[in-house]
């Protein structure tokens, strides 16, 4: 596989306006593996002081996308589904989530997704389907560089 996918996918991830509001997450990819880090703060908080789920589907989704796009050079995936199950809440910590590819065809990519604490212990997990969209990768800016 081309290294060079790799570091564009990455470029890809920090490029997404939706990165400007999740300051310090970092993603790196390799073949059919992604690992996402993000410190979390208050500022990820629900009313109950405790991360929000949407983080924690953030995350999940997004390790394992990377997982799966890693594997497709040609065009842009897709999340056709995505499954998350919590483990446990999450205050102030740095997370880790790690995607990895367990399936792949001619028409889909399944891939599985756990985040975890700064003690080891998993805070959420996953899996999901992810398909090839319309669109081509060299279309896109943040793919491009």
């Amino acid at each position: 596989m081309d290294e060079s996918h790799f570091k564009r996918l990455e470029r890809m991830f920090h490029s997404a306006p939706i990165q400007e509001i999740l300051p310090g997450a970092e993603m790196s990819v390799e073949e059919g593996k992604a690992r996402y880090t993000l410190p979390i703060d208050k500022g990820y908080y629900h009313a109950a002081d405790a991360m929000h789920g949407a983080v924690y589907f953030k995350m999940l989704d997004d390790a394992a996308y990377f997982a799966a796009a890693s594997l497709e050079t040609e065009y842009f995936i897709l999340t056709k589904t995505y499954e998350i199950k919590f483990k446990r809440p999450v205050i102030c910590d740095k997370l880790v989530a790690n995607g990895e590819v367990i399936r792949c065809s001619d028409d889909q990519i399944i891939a599985t997704s756990k985040v975890v604490n700064e003690d080891g212990k998993v805070v959420g997990e996953g899996q999901g389907i992810f398909v090839r969209g319309p669109r081509r990768l060299m279309d896109l800016p943040g793919y491009q560089g």
